[in-house]
């Protein structure tokens, strides 16, 4: 049965990225908000009342689940009506699950999930809002899950009546008739896949592999199966074959196969002895003729040596002429071919093919043979000339002998020539006029004369960059050599501090140093200088000029004044005057500028709890107009210099106590990219 995941199968998403698909969105509210995990974000439509939100899995999956969060307390921008629909292309949407008048958002209702009654595959999923709660609204969600249905797929192997899973080195029987659960219970595609050879080996005979699947979709399977190459003449030698024609024609009397084999002769197939047997029905043929023309001599009939014995009285001399048709025989080259290069191909010149022939070849002087076909070599004996026949290369198989097989055999070969005549007709028998190798190799030899070495140095070069008072770069030398350097800041020593150079290290070297704030010199220009050297000793030097200003992630006011110092003291308060209990002040903007001099990530921003007063709070928002109070606020990616606007009230109910002097502090914290 199929598996119901409980996971969201939408990753944990902070950024933007193609996947994430939505009608439009606002700064404020991004796509990924939806995505993030965090019901204090969200996405947020750019049309009142209506908009869509999904996502591109890049896969077919099958949705059975979802699920729409609200962010925060902010019922009324919820979904009211929706359908949730799937797409192959995102042009054309198909409707899975319609709702209209949820109205219950409001009872303190956080969550809420959907199930789809007739789940189906698709690549893209969104729910479309058509309407909200109210009126003049743009939709706001603040998360949206979706939840797959894995369908489940296995494979027994059934061998000898009997169905089997391979387990822990070793076949187990599972059933002869096996259920559902036993099916359930077999080998995945990856499991089966990683059967080892000999585990298949074991089984002999006929093998079935019988796949099991709750997909109503998959209407057949495929599987690759990998084996030793082979061809339908060996498979089928020794064997009758059947071919089975099945046709609807009512027209069709006869079928006509054309098979296209090795060229063979009709004493091939007949052997020592053939019986002819001869029907007519002409009641006046009493008897029959057979005229056969063969290449025949009584001497074949003779097995082994024989010796031909003459006697005549005659004293002059007789001449016994015979011809004959050689043996099949090997022929093995006792020598090996050298080859300086890399061995491209492999061609045979025949000027007769009037028979069988075989090749095989080895590479280590003869130890072993090896025979390539369909791309994939195998070791045969051709101590047997059986063998060699069978197994061995054609000239059409080593035609095909490409470069990528003959790749890393050595540097040398040698070969070995099965040969056997036709004895069938009086032509010539196989000849072989030569066999050629072609090698990629240089054809030219090279000489030097009154060689001279001269060391050509270069100096070694730099790539920095000084943001937010982090000095960053690479200092590289295209000799690969070793280089060092020093950092001075303001014509004193900065790195190392005591004013030497860096031990000599590999080039490329990164530079990675932080410029700290107790060193420069604020307001004011401030001279950084790096001297660098390579192994030779030649000196090179860059240098910049930069303005002393405060580094980390600082607060400003919205005229640009900085609000706090790199170590957290304070420069400037906002001030809200003062607050009479149960009123909300005015909205002041704070502005977080990024002078790290890396991006960030995951910016959290809170009040510090220790200044927590019953009846008052401090209230932060993304926007200004309308105010989305909330405790904290979390934004995603930050580039070096880009800076992040919120807003900040506080709101106070009749319970709070005077406090002439009351004091909050907001506090930051992010991680590197």
């Amino acid at each position: 049965m199929a598996n119901y995941s409980t996971i969201n199968a939408i990753p944990l998403t902070t950024s933007a990225n193609s996947n994430i698909i939505a009608s439009g969105s606002n700064t404020t509210y991004p796509i990924y908000g939806a995505y993030d995990r965090n019901l204090n974000t969200g996405w947020t439509s750019n049309t009142a009342q209506k908009g869509w939100l999904g996502y591109n899995f890049q896969r077919d999956i099958i949705i059975y689940k979802y699920s729409i969060a609200v962010v925060g307390v902010q019922y009324a921008a919820t979904p009211k009506s929706w359908t949730f629909e799937g797409s192959n292309d995102g042009s054309n949407w198909t409707v899975l699950d319609s709702r209209s008048n949820i109205i219950n958002w409001s009872a303190g209702v956080l969550r809420q999930e959907y199930t789809i009654t007739n789940p189906q595959k698709f690549k893209l999923y969104r729910i479309n809002v058509t309407d909200i709660g109210n009126a003049g609204a743009y939709v706001l969600i603040g998360e949206l899950e979706m939840f797959e249905m894995i369908l489940e797929s296995r494979v027994l192997v059934m061998h000898n009546q009997s169905f089997k899973k391979y387990h822990s080195g070793s076949w187990i029987e599972v059933s002869s008739s096996p259920t559902e659960s036993d099916y359930l219970n077999g080998s995945t595609l990856s499991e089966l896949s990683l059967i080892p050879e000999t585990a298949w080996s074991q089984l002999k005979g006929e093998v079935e592999l019988c796949y099991y699947t709750d997909d109503p979709a998959k209407t057949e399977v495929s599987f690759n199966i990998e084996t030793e190459p082979f061809t339908l003449a060996q498979e089928w030698e020794d064997k009758e074959i059947k071919i089975i024609e099945y046709t609807d024609d009512p027209n069709q009397t006869e079928s006509t196969i054309t098979i296209e084999t090795e060229p063979f002769t009709i004493y091939d197939e007949l052997g020592d002895s053939v019986d002819v047997l001869y029907y007519t029905d002409d009641p006046s043929k009493t008897s029959a003729e057979l005229n056969i023309t063969a290449n025949y001599s009584p001497l074949d009939e003779l097995e082994g040596d024989f010796d031909v014995v003459t006697w005549s009285d005659n004293n002059n001399p007789k001449t016994v002429t015979s011809s004959s048709i050689p043996s099949p025989q090997s022929i093995i080259q006792t020598d090996d071919y050298y080859m300086f290069g890399d061995l491209l191909s492999i061609v045979d010149k025949l000027n007769s093919t009037n028979g069988t022939l075989r090749f095989a070849v080895s590479f280590n002087e003869g130890d072993t043979w090896e025979v390539c076909k369909f791309g994939k070599w195998k070791t045969i004996d051709i101590s047997s000339l059986f063998t060699f026949k069978q197994s061995g290369m054609s000239h059409y198989d080593l035609s095909l002998i490409g470069s990528k097989s003959l790749k890393d055999k050595g540097n040398k070969i040698r070969f070995a020539y099965y040969i056997e005549d036709n004895i069938h007709n009086s032509d010539a028998g196989i000849q072989i006029d030569n066999m050629k190798l072609n090698i990629n190799s240089a054809t030219e030899t090279i000489k030097m004369d009154n060689v001279a070495f001269y060391v050509l140095n270069t100096n070694a070069t730099i790539q920095l960059s000084l943001t937010g008072g982090k000095l960053t770069g690479v200092l590289d030398d295209s000799d690969k050599g070793r280089v060092q350097y020093r950092i001075l800041l303001n014509d004193k020593p900065y790195y190392p501090s005591d004013g030497s150079f860096t031990r000599l290290a590999p080039s490329p070297q990164d530079i990675d140093i932080n410029i700290s704030d107790r060193d420069i010199i604020f307001n004011q220009p401030n001279k950084l200088k790096v001297e660098f050297q390579d192994y030779w000793g030649e000196t090179d030097y860059w240098e910049t000029t930069f303005i002393g200003s405060y580094s980390g992630l600082m607060f400003m006011d919205e005229s640009g004044e900085y609000l706090s110092d790199t170590f957290g003291g304070i420069l400037k308060q906002l001030d809200f005057g003062v607050i009479i209990a149960g009123q909300t002040t005015l909205t002041q903007k704070v502005r977080i500028k990024n002078q790290l001099g890396y991006a960030i990530d995951n910016v959290y921003l809170e009040m510090d709890k220790k200044y927590e007063r019953d009846g008052v709070v401090v209230e932060l928002s993304r926007q200004a107009n309308p105010f989305l109070p909330i405790d904290y606020l979390t934004y995603g990616l930050t580039q070096p210099d880009e800076t992040i606007d919120f807003y900040v009230r506080i709101a106070t109910d009749m319970r709070a106590q005077p406090n002439p002097n009351g004091l909050f502090e907001l506090v930051v914290n992010a991680d590197r990219v």
